[in-house]
């Protein structure tokens, strides 16, 4: 991606104020920024997914402005359902594995960060009871409907 196309990007961003203290790097553009339908603060990525120098595609920043702006205004009613379809299919997956815990999931899952594409949202959730030494992964569709769940070790870089 073109330096000028991120610093657009990160000019319209900083505009928006849809952030705290957005920088641009690595083909990124990082910021903070408040859920308040999950009552926590995130880390926010925009990936504008353009990775080849002379890609001369027009970036759609109005898409990703607006992919960023649904998720933070998450209404608390879909933000619950994300949550519960989230909870039944961990649960479904483990089924009748030991849970350590008896805390619902629901209620011990924590969101720590987002990453914003055009067209999806990847939501990196912590459930530090039933799930110390893993992080949930959801994938949410332009629509903020769930399209995937995956559960994943955390590594040393996370």
């Amino acid at each position: 991606m073109s330096s000028a196309q991120l610093d657009s990007l990160l000019a319209r961003i900083v505009e928006s104020g849809l952030l705290d203290e957005p920088v641009a790097e690595n083909g990124l553009i990082y910021g903070r920024a408040s859920i308040d339908a999950a009552g926590a603060v995130v880390t926010v990525n925009v990936d504008p997914e353009l990775q080849d120098e002379d890609d001369e595609d027009e970036l759609d920043q109005d898409a990703l402005i607006e992919a960023v702006s649904r998720i933070l205004s998450v209404g608390e009613s879909r933000w619950r359902a994300v949550i519960d379809e989230v909870a039944e299919d961990i649960e479904d997956a483990v089924d009748d594995e030991p849970v350590i815990e008896q805390i619902d999931l629901r209620d011990d899952l924590e969101a720590t960060s987002v990453v914003v594409f055009a067209d999806a949202v990847l939501l990196s959730f912590l459930a530090p009871k039933q799930f110390p030494t893993s992080r949930i992964l959801v994938q949410l569709d332009d629509e903020l409907e769930v399209d995937g769940v995956e559960v994943r070790e955390l590594d040393a870089a996370s």
